[in-house]
């Protein structure tokens, strides 16, 4: 290495350390999305006492992950981050569409739109001067497109300078980190076990990622089928903790 030369690590690029702030601002608890109101069908197997312990945690959580966000929500994004860098409005309003779709249970769909609908609002205080934030923003709101919250991430991700590698993580990261803040509170476990659970998680995350980042919209599934039935019964329960 030169000697004129900074070490990677040590060197400072303003340009990556304004979209490395706009990261950590959109996947931090205090960002107000709302994720923290959702156990994902999580409440419903601890109620059916399908879910009793950590083990039974950490397997559905990585059930949801791979058949679930992965395959339908990470490549919804990954098209819709690969639609704002085109400038393509009618193909960004059909990746809303084609996801919306696929969230079977009423309460899916609602808390998709619900987060959604919160970034969104989020990010045109960040990004006023979007032209295709704020069509979008207007199809929205006269009810043309559902406006889901994967969506809106790749959208917003692309406009804030985030690599779409990082925007999927965001979204799996937030994902993770909710599930799991919901289970301590339905099942008996601490601050360490939930940091263990997560940074297992580490190369999951990234395998989903490689695997999921150049697939196209037409690629898109969705493949849970017990955890899109606990998530219907949650609709119906009587007493609830989450919104989801």
């Amino acid at each position: 290495m030169n000697k004129k030369e900074k070490p990677l690590r040590w060197d400072v690029k303003e340009t990556h350390l304004k979209s490395f702030v706009k990261a950590l601002q959109i996947s931090d608890s205090f960002f107000p999305v709302g994720m923290y109101n959702f156990s994902h069908g999580l409440e419903s197997f601890v109620q059916a006492n399908i879910v009793k312990d950590v083990d039974d945690v950490v397997f559905l959580l990585n059930d949801i992950l791979s058949h679930q966000i992965a395959p339908a929500d990470c490549v919804a994004l990954a098209n819709a981050y690969r639609a704002t860098e085109q400038s393509d409005l009618n193909k960004l309003l059909l990746v809303d569409e084609m996801l919306y779709t696929m969230k079977l249970s009423t309460e899916n769909r609602e808390g998709s739109v619900k987060t959604g609908k919160c970034m969104l609002s989020n990010l045109l205080l960040m990004i006023p001067d979007s032209l295709i934030l704020r069509d979008f923003n207007e199809t929205i709101s006269t009810g043309a497109s559902p406006g889901n919250y994967s969506v809106i991430l790749g959208l917003g991700g692309y406009l804030l300078g985030i690599s779409c590698s990082e925007t999927m993580m965001i979204e799996l990261y937030s994902f993770s980190v909710s599930f799991v803040g919901a289970a301590m509170r339905l099942v008996k476990m601490d601050h360490y076990t939930a940091i263990n659970i997560i940074n297992d998680l580490h190369p999951l995350l990234v395998d989903i990622i490689k695997n999921n980042i150049h697939k196209v919209s037409d690629e898109m599934y969705s493949c849970a089928p017990l955890v899109d039935i606990m998530s219907i019964k949650h609709e119906r329960a009587t007493t609830r903790m989450f919104l989801s």
